[in-house]
């Protein structure tokens, strides 16, 4: 009797849940690894309604931001959202929001870089994200003629990997693949693996959504595969084991 596949999903759990629903829609059951947790910065998100009001454009770089700021942040038919891929348009989409663009050749700041918007328009925007996040987007708009406000209404914080929940799916073999979706992530996974899983890690797929998550893979000779999503990377996987 064959098994289910299953999956290693390196997520914070308030991220994780549209893959966990993708992983089950493809017949794969989801293991999730949180490698970080996302602590929301009350006094920040506080500010939020307040500030958007006095915003042409919200920007969000990920679901998680999404999830955590989306109640604090007035809802205006004169305030254009623009997300970081459709990933997070499809959580703002779920908090009501209405007026959503997203590059639709990439999820990452170069591609938000793309739109035609920033051309188009001047104003005040408000860039959503958490601590530490990276800079080029401020850099580039303010540089365009863009008033650029920050709200970090999250902070990362690293937490050991309970490995406890793969081991036994390791060890029988259903253990197929892993989702990663930052750098920090695959630093996380071989820095903290476990002795008696360094031979699985090997045999493993390893799903990406970015070049650079592929570059932080190189030195650990192991198989990656870039794939606009998770939802698509499933669909591939299972096109090609298909006869």
């Amino acid at each position: 009797m064959s098994t289910q596949p299953c999956l290693a999903l390196m997520r914070p759990r308030l991220a994780a849940k549209a893959d966990v629903d993708c992983c089950l829609r493809a017949g794969w059951i989801p293991l999730l690894l949180e490698y970080q947790q996302l602590q929301p910065r009350p006094v920040i998100l506080k500010q939020l309604f307040m500030q958007s009001l006095a915003q042409n454009v919200v920007l969000w770089v990920s679901p998680s931001a999404v999830h955590i700021a989306a109640k604090y942040i007035a809802h205006s038919d004169n305030l254009l959202h623009v997300a970081v891929g459709a990933s997070t348009a499809r959580a703002l989409t779920a908090y009501g929001f209405k007026q959503i663009i997203y590059p639709f050749d990439g999820h990452d700041s170069e591609a938000v870089l793309r739109l035609p918007l920033w051309q188009q328009q001047k104003g005040r925007l408000l860039l959503i994200r958490g601590v530490g996040g990276r800079d080029l987007l401020i850099d580039q708009l303010r540089q365009q003629g863009w008033q650029i406000e920050v709200a970090e209404v999250y902070q990362r914080l690293p937490q050991p990997i309970n490995w406890s929940v793969l081991i036994q799916q390791a060890q029988q073999g259903s253990l197929k693949a892993v989702y990663m979706t930052t750098s920090s992530a695959v630093q996380a996974w071989f820095t903290q693996l476990p002795p008696d899983l360094y031979a699985v890690s090997k045999s493993l797929l390893y799903l990406i959504h970015h070049p650079r998550i592929a570059t932080a893979l190189t030195e650990y000779g192991v198989s990656a595969l870039l794939v606009p999503d998770l939802c698509r990377g499933l669909e591939i996987l299972h096109s090609h084991s298909t006869p």
